[in-house]
């Protein structure tokens, strides 16, 4: 694992996801990270190869009460 990933982990370890203003401002950052593009006005692709990520991204929207799906593909795990 990579040194990002275990900080990600450790931060949200004891992460109970009540503060919803913290899921914001979190979600947000996944958002505006490199993985993320709009491929149109209701689909958002965020591409990534840590497994932990797309379910703390699943977790996110959950938590927001936002609809999604997860689609994986030889190219990475996209919501």
């Amino acid at each position: 694992m990579s040194f990002s990933s275990d900080v990600k982990q450790e931060l949200n370890k004891n992460s109970k996801l009540v503060n919803k203003e913290s899921v914001k401002y979190e979600l947000m950052g996944y958002l505006i990270s490199g993985n993320t593009s709009v491929i149109d006005q209701k689909e958002i692709k965020f591409s990534t190869e840590s497994e932990y990520n797309i379910n703390r991204f699943s977790k996110l929207l959950d938590n927001l009460n936002k609809n999604h799906k997860i689609e994986v593909s030889r190219e990475g795990i996209y919501y």
